[in-house]
C-alpha cells in the first residue's frame, strides 16, 4: 500500500464512522520483489484469496453470539411469560440453530476441500457465504421481533460508556437494532448472493 501511484481516500458512512475507503491505482508499477505467485497467475491467486473470504464472511462466532442472544432473550423474564414459553419462538429459535448447525459442518467440510485443493471448494466457499450471511440477515431480524415493547426504547451503545442507571433490560436488548442495521451489507460486501450463486452455477454446472 505504500507503492508510489497508490491513494486511499476514506468514505464517511452516514452514521458519521469510517468502515470503508476509495482506493485509487494511478500508474502503479509493483516491483519484482513484490510478486505473488507466478507472473501472470494474479486471477488464480485473487480467486484463492477470494473464496478464503467467501468462507469467512459466513462469520460462525457471530452466528453463535446471535444464537447466545436469542437464548438470552427466550429467558429474560421481563415479560409475564418468557418467550421460550411461546411455540412460535421455540420453533423459529429450534430451526435458526438447526441451520447454524449445518453452516458450522459445512465450515469444517470447506477447509477440508482447500486441503485437498478439490475445484469443488471455490463452489462450497460461495455457497458458505450465501446461507451463512443470509442466516445473519434472519436472526438479526428475529432479535429486533422478539424487542417487542421494548423495541422503541433507545438504548445507548456499548461504545457509549456506562450509565448511572442502565435501562431496564439493557444488558440482554442493547446494540440489538444497530446489529440487524448492519448486517443488511453482509449479503453484498465480499461479492453479493447474486455473484455468489452465479459462482455456484458456473462450477458445478457449467452455466
Amino acid at each position: 500500500m505504500q507503492t508510489p501511484g497508490i491513494t486511499v481516500r476514506p468514505i464517511i458512512s452516514i452514521d458519521g464512522c469510517h468502515h470503508l475507503n476509495e482506493t485509487f491505482f494511478d500508474n502503479v508499477r509493483v516491483p519484482v520483489a513484490n510478486l505473488i505467485g507466478e507472473e501472470g497467475s494474479g486471477w488464480k491467486v485473487t480467486k484463492f484469496l477470494l473464496n478464503n473470504e467467501h468462507a469467512t464472511t459466513a462469520d460462525l462466532p457471530t452466528l453463535r453470539r446471535l444464537q447466545r442472544q436469542l437464548r438470552a432473550m427466550a429467558a429474560s423474564p421481563a415479560r409475564t411469560r418468557t418467550l421460550g414459553d411461546h411455540h412460535q419462538f421455540s420453533l423459529r429459535l429450534a430451526r435458526c440453530e438447526a441451520e447454524l448447525q449445518a453452516i458450522s459442518i459445512m465450515v469444517q467440510r470447506v477447509a477440508a476441500l482447500e486441503e485437498d485443493h478439490s475445484p469443488v471448494a471455490h463452489a462450497m466457499g460461495s455457497m458458505l457465504k450465501i446461507r451463512g450471511t443470509e442466516l445473519q440477515q434472519e436472526m438479526g431480524q428475529f432479535l429486533v421481533e422478539c424487542l417487542g415493547d421494548y423495541g422503541p426504547v433507545a438504548y445507548p451503545s456499548s461504545h457509549d460508556g456506562p450509565r448511572r442507571e442502565p435501562l431496564p433490560q439493557e444488558a440482554v436488548m442493547r446494540d440489538i437494532a444497530a446489529e440487524m442495521f448492519f448486517r443488511r451489507a453482509t449479503t453484498i460486501y465480499g461479492g453479493t448472493s447474486e455473484i455468489q450463486r452465479g459462482i455456484v452455477a458456473k462450477s458445478l454446472f457449467g452455466f
